[in-house]
């Protein structure tokens, strides 16, 4: 069983067979085979998630500018996870520090202006495979 999640590059992977009978009908070459077809059934029904490194923070912007954020957002696979509605809107989200760094470099190109910027937190942040 590690092997077969070994040899598909996995990692945090937790495979569990219960084995229902205890006789020795099926010898050691059967209960591989058998453990070995329950992994690879269960690895090819399983939906995979990739995490990379990134960060929760915060935007200030405008409440005319929401539209845009959102827009670019969406665009670009970035998830929004809560806004506050006061003199501006505050736009707490998740993003990769790969993608956060471009925006931030390309702040000059984009549709919409931030007033503010905050990092909460580092955390992982799943990845679109």
């Amino acid at each position: 069983m590690l092997n077969i999640i070994t040899s598909n590059g996995l990692s945090n992977v937790l495979v569990v067979v219960t084995r229902y009978f205890g006789g020795i009908l099926l010898g050691t070459g059967g209960l591989v085979r058998a453990y070995s077809e329950a992994t690879i059934k269960a690895l090819n029904s399983t939906i995979f998630i990739d995490k990379d490194l990134g960060v929760e923070a915060e935007f200030d912007i405008s409440y005319s500018d929401l539209q845009k954020l959102k827009y670019y957002f969406e665009k670009n696979n970035i998830k929004i996870i809560n806004n506050e509605f006061n003199e501006n809107v505050k736009v707490i989200f998740e993003i990769t520090k790969e993608k956060l760094q471009k925006m931030l470099d390309n702040q000059i190109n984009l549709s919409f202006k931030i007033l503010k910027f905050k990092v909460i937190q580092n955390k992982y942040i799943e990845v679109l495979l």
